[in-house]
């Protein structure tokens, strides 16, 4: 089955603006450009401040991704017939678990010493014998080790857990079940249960919708009643990971509903030979940027207002002109005008702690961009289009390579070879959006040089 190139695309935005975001300067650059409820100066975590900005969006778009993919690799297996899902599904989850650890406990850049960085390299390296897909169309080299393949994956476990130890005695490195990757600790596990979910409802999408709607109910009552912290146990496993799922189980259908499509034999271009194309585009971009400014500055009213005139307007054109994307806005206008409502009786949106409001919002969202990726990907022939699609959608369809590089490769190299004194020197005190331009640029940098080994067909999967 070809890969869906528009939701690679948006994984790849979305992995670019995770890393970009957390490495812009802090506390010279306004509000907007930050988390909502981390403010500059001092960005102290502020939970009782409400909405959400571009960077708060970032995250939901990712785990929407996660959730429309789960039916593509889902349907593939099947139809292969894997009677063995259950337990790969329980093996990529230990592996995502395993991941979310190794990549903190294998990076020592933060030490002094060139030794850190050479380590906190061959820490990178060293995922790879791990997590690298082994297929007969990748490189030849990959192509001879098909064979040795258990020898391999052996030989990456022993160098891990020997630069691990090695970390822990040279650079006082700290080995603990405390220290993960959060965000990757949290999506295993709403792989996990979207994905059993996806599983158990795969041929009854009226009993996805009942399980939608008792999520909805559980998670209204433990926000109401505020029993999630009480009743979740140590670091192990945290019960508002379930609120999140409120983003995925759409997902999946919006996946269930692509997966169809794609592998139909005709494929898969719904912009070819559509009209209004370029109207439709700029209205899904501009209700886009409407809800970051709207739930940005809390214009709860008048948001309400100007999105049901703007989603009606797009059902209407939608179903005249683009008929394919009926379901898709049908679900995306619901959510939307839910999430407002549900904002209106939540009083505050808010990403920590987790309101249902955003949850709705933000799968709207979603699917509003992917289906405006789809317009970016139609167009790919345009040279500079096309430049940036290739980066984005080679680094999304790498997506363990593409979050962790920029910090375990990417850095590690600028302070060996003496570029990091060019990298720090580009953010002057006094001049703050030149570092948001050296971020930019060295995020950029780290995408394409994981899109050239996607191209290349050497990716990392659980």
């Amino acid at each position: 089955m070809k890969r869906y190139l528009s939701l690679d695309l948006l994984r790849g935005i979305s992995i670019f603006g995770m890393v970009f975001s957390a490495i812009v300067p802090h506390g010279v650059l306004p509000a907007w450009m930050y988390h909502i409820q981390t403010p500059p100066p001092t960005h102290i975590f502020d939970k009782s401040v409400s909405g959400i900005s571009w960077v708060d969006l970032v995250f939901p778009i990712f785990i929407f991704c996660m959730g429309a993919a789960i039916p593509f690799a889902g349907r593939r297996r099947l139809e292969q017939g894997s009677s063995t899902y259950i337990k790969e599904l329980f093996e990529r989850f230990l592996m995502l678990w395993l991941f979310s650890y190794l990549y903190v406990f294998l990076n020592f850049s933060q030490a002094e010493g060139l030794g850190a960085q050479l380590a906190t390299l061959a820490g990178f390296f060293a995922l790879f014998p791990l997590y690298m897909v082994f297929t007969n169309s990748g490189p030849k080299w990959m192509n001879s080790l098909i064979q040795y393949k258990k020898w391999f994956r052996l030989g990456g476990v022993i160098l891990i857990a020997t630069l691990i130890i090695f970390g822990h005695y040279q650079f006082g490195e700290k080995i603990s079940l405390d220290r993960r990757g959060i965000i990757i600790f949290l999506l295993t596990f709403l792989y996990l249960f979207g994905a059993l979910l996806w599983y158990a409802t795969r041929d009854s999408i009226k009993w996805r919708a009942v399980v939608f709607g008792v999520l909805i109910l559980f998670s209204a009552l433990a926000m109401y009643n505020n029993f999630v912290e009480t009743l979740s146990p140590s670091w192990f496993f945290n019960l508002e990971y379930f609120y999140f799922l409120m983003i995925l189980i759409p997902a999946t259908y919006i996946g269930d509903l692509l997966q169809k499509r794609v592998s139909s034999p005709e494929g898969y271009n719904p912009i070819k030979g559509a009209k209004h194309t370029h109207l439709i585009a700029a209205i899904l971009f501009a209700l886009v940027v409407w809800q970051m400014v709207a739930l940005y500055n809390e214009y709860l009213l008048t948001n309400f207002i100007v999105s049901a005139i703007v989603v009606s307007f797009l059902v209407v054109l939608i179903k005249r002109h683009l008929p394919v994307y009926t379901k898709e806005t049908n679900l995306a206008s619901a959510l939307l005008l839910a999430g407002l409502i549900s904002l209106a009786v939540e009083g505050s949106i808010t990403k920590t702690p987790c309101t249902i409001s955003y949850c709705f919002v933000t799968t709207s969202i979603s699917i509003f961009l992917l289906m405006l990726m789809d317009y970016v990907s139609h167009y790919t022939g345009k040279s500079i289009v096309s430049f940036f699609t290739c980066i984005f959608s080679g680094a999304g369809s790498n997506p363990l390579m593409s979050y962790i590089a920029f910090g375990a490769l990417l850095m590690p190299v600028f302070k060996l070879t003496g570029l990091i004194v060019v990298y720090q020197a580009a953010y002057p005190q006094d001049y703050p959006w030149i570092g948001v331009a050296r971020a930019f640029i060295a995020v950029l940098l780290t995408m394409a040089i994981v899109a050239s080994l996607s191209e290349r067909k050497i990716f990392w999967r659980a």
